[in-house]
């Protein structure tokens, strides 16, 4: 808004106004904002003034109501709106926000304010060309802003141009050296460029957490991080990614499975939008803590107050970091874990967790934590949300495509960002040795015309027929089934994939990775090495060439390997949860026991899951699940069913028992798939082969199979097993029927 200066008492009001709103007095600009429009000033001036100063002060639904209503009454006012999309973007509503600021811009073409949160949204958005298109037409005009600048460097990024977008994140270290957001942005843009090896990133988060050590907010009065004397560990984990976020596929398995008897698990939230992700999360911890949105020294004084023993970092230099907070020290001991494939470069950080796979020895002068090697540095569950979705038809493993398409398809489902010149080179000599077969590339953006054209541009550059390319725009709903389109994922360099890796594993598609010297260069092998994959491994450009040509040459022995990857997957110790959070319980308790002088080994485990608030013992939940089965309470099955698989994965438990519903709900041919399965897993319970010699009576269907299985396993005939009757739900579980005479607690467990 235009800023008046003049003699009339209205107009000396306002300015008065916007002087205090300068000096940072937002109640005195409130105070002059409330004498103008008594004495008649302009409305919408005033509004933008009052309602700017109110979101300064936290009272954003105030200062939203005031705009709003402001603006109903002057509809055609173009600051008004961008002074709606301002708040808005404020809220995290990107999509509500940028057709209001745009709206403003037209009106006030020279605003850096709207033309930062304008850029910022589409940033936030991930609409890559409008973002580049955008920020390129803010810094015509605003040449030396630093935010403006910092959008553009990160929309480049988004594109994949990284080498420009480095050199922007370079300009607005020299716009603004301590601005915490563009050093985090441009750690993360390291990772993609081919000639930052380790030391060069050991160097840069090194210096980069000098400015966040030097720009600390003071907390004043706090606690001093010194622990509690609790009989357990209280664990903290600090992050803004309790959200749908790839880290929630390694975080569920993980706080689901940790011993509930030696641990108390806390988290807390720097997320502004949560979501359905967030809900489910939240049922694994004792707290959740939500500390989104709050000044520095505030979030500093919770933390401290709450007296964690350990600090989990799951966010590194990524989105919102949790290290702005835990240069604080906020725990006796600080540990990152997952969000970053980086050093933090912070001594106030102690530990990192990783394994030998991704840090082989000679990688620990990469960091300046010392490393806690696991045998692998995370536990991966598929539809970790939905766990019961892994179970339906549509996400089984199919054939390899090439039988049906009669070529090869290559693929790759990583974010454009990590699509860099190093990715290209290495899938164009792959293309050229394998003639006829094609590339397809998922990724979020490629539905916007502009950004494939760009993408495209970019293929050709490097010798890639765009002809042999399939796009494919990202949506979430399709993040598994696209990999049945794929019959060989080329992993990306130097940046490789993590989550897309273990999709892709998961879905029964073999990974092609080119391991370097660094860890977020060698993320896919720590995974390809749990399902004996490690020829996939490859040291360098031609041998990752070679690699996936060979694969390629053999279509028959390339569809033998998809059907095994699903079960050597689930059954490795990428999927081992369990495994992995006793590994994780075991060293963490090891840094604290003797400063907290607990035993010297944590108290003996009971079997079972943290759901809720509450910890069910995995006896009572077996009890109530053959109680529900046994009154058809279908809802509860699926319920109980779904906790288990957080630390069950695959087990025969709930193939059964989700057979049993799917037959009882009349889809039979899936309820058999599902109790074969679960015979698969527990090949020598003959009331399962019982149930299965029924089902396939009722369904009229073929037993010749199931007579020569019982043949073979058990020298049983399949009259000898048809002589008895069709097991109950108790008998299958191994449950005595008077342990349930008591109906009611037998339903309690997860209702």
């Amino acid at each position: 808004m235009q800023k008046y200066s003049s003699a009339r008492p209205a107009q000396r009001a306002i300015q008065k106004a916007w002087a205090a709103f300068d000096a940072g007095n937002y109640t005195g600009a409130i105070e002059a904002a409330d004498l103008a429009s008594r004495l008649g000033g302009d409305v919408p001036e005033i509004a933008y003034l009052k309602c700017s100063a109110m979101s300064r002060l936290g009272q954003d639904e105030a200062a939203m109501s005031l705009a709003l209503a402001t603006q109903a009454r002057y509809p055609n006012n173009p600051s008004l709106a961008g002074l709606v999309g301002l708040l808005e973007h404020k809220k995290w509503n990107f999509t509500a926000a940028v057709p209001l600021l745009k709206r403003g811009l037209e009106g006030m073409p020279r605003s850096a304010v709207l033309w930062q949160a304008y850029t910022g949204a589409l940033v936030g958005l991930e609409d890559h060309h409008a973002a580049r298109v955008a920020c390129e037409q803010a810094l015509k005009i605003l040449p030396n802003d630093e935010n403006i600048t910092i959008n553009y460097a990160s929309a480049l990024r988004s594109c994949g141009d990284i080498e420009t977008a480095l050199t922007y994140y370079r300009r607005g270290q020299v716009l603004a050296p301590d601005n915490k957001i563009n050093g985090s942005n441009m750690l993360l843009a390291l990772l993609s460029d081919p000639d930052a090896d380790a030391a060069t990133l050991r160097k840069e988060a090194e210096k980069f957490a000098a400015v966040l050590a030097r720009t600390a907010e003071s907390p004043g009065p706090s606690a001093a991080p010194v622990g509690n004397d609790a009989p357990r560990v209280r664990l903290g984990i600090l992050s803004a990614d309790f959200r749908r976020h790839a880290c929630v596929y390694f975080l569920i398995p993980l706080i689901a499975n940790i011993d509930r008897n030696a641990f108390e698990v806390v988290l807390f939230s720097l997320n502004p939008k949560p979501d359905t992700f967030t809900d489910q999360i939240r049922q694994y911890a004792d707290t959740f803590i939500d500390v989104a949105d709050r000044p520095e020294p505030e979030v500093v004084r919770t933390l401290r107050d709450a007296q964690v023993d350990v600090m989990i970092d799951l966010g590194g230099y990524t989105g919102i970091s949790p290290l702005s907070f835990m240069v604080h020290r906020l725990a006796p001991t600080q540990i990152t874990w997952l969000g970053y494939p980086g050093t933090t470069g912070m001594k106030e950080i102690d530990y990192r967790i990783t394994d030998w796979a991704s840090d082989p020895d000679g990688f620990d002068d990469h960091y300046t934590e010392k490393l806690l090697r696991a045998p692998i540095f995370c536990a991966y569950h598929a539809q970790v949300t939905h766990p019961l979705l892994a179970y339906e038809p549509a996400y089984r493993v199919q054939q390899a495509p090439a039988l049906t398409n009669g070529y090869i398809t290559f693929g790759s489902c990583n974010s454009i960002g990590k699509l860099t010149a190093s990715s290209f080179r290495l899938w164009s000599a792959v293309l050229a040795r394998c003639p006829g077969s094609k590339l397809l590339i998922e990724a979020a953006g490629l539905g916007v015309t502009e950004t494939r054209e760009r993408m495209e541009g970019r293929l050709r550059a490097h010798g890639i027929d765009t002809d042999r390319v399939i796009f494919v725009p990202r949506e979430g709903k399709n993040q598994y089934l696209t990999y049945h389109r794929i019959d060989i994922a080329l992993d990306t360099s130097p940046y490789t994939g993590g989550t897309t890796t273990c999709d892709a594993l998961w879905m029964g598609v073999p990974v092609v990775t080119l391991a370097g010297n660094a860890f977020h260069q060698r993320i896919s092998v720590p995974f390809l090495n749990a399902v004996e994959l490690d020829a996939l491994v490859c040291e360098d450009e031609a041998s990752y060439v070679d690699t996936a040509c060979a694969l390629a040459s053999d279509v028959m022995q390339l569809d033998a390997l998809r059907q095994s990857l699903r079960q050597r997957t689930e059954r490795s110790r990428m999927s081992d949860a369990q495994g992995f959070a006793a590994w994780f319980e075991e060293t963490v308790y090891h840094l604290v026991s003797e400063r907290k002088g607990l035993p010297a080994k944590p108290p003996a485990r009971e079997e079972g899951i943290f759901f809720g608030g509450k910890w069910y013992a995995t006896k009572d939940l077996v009890l109530s699940l053959a109680a529900h089965l046994h009154t058809g309470d279908h809802e509860s099955v699926r319920n109980i069913l779904g906790n288990l698989s957080s630390t069950w994965y695959r087990h025969w438990i709930v193939c059964y028992g989700l057979a049993v519903v799917k037959y009882r709900e009349g889809f039979p041919d899936e309820a058999i798939d599902l109790l074969v399965e679960a015979i698969g897993q527990r090949p020598y319970s003959l009331p399962l082969y019982r149930q299965l010699a029924a089902w396939l009576d009722e369904c009229a269907l073929d037993k010749t199979a199931l007579a020569g299985l019982l043949g073979e396993q058990f020298g049983l005939t399949l009259e000898a097993l048809e002589a008895s009757p069709v097991a109950t739900s108790f008998e299958i579980f191994g449950i005595e029927v008077e342990h349930v005479a008591d109906e009611d607690n037998a339903l309690e467990a997860l209702a």
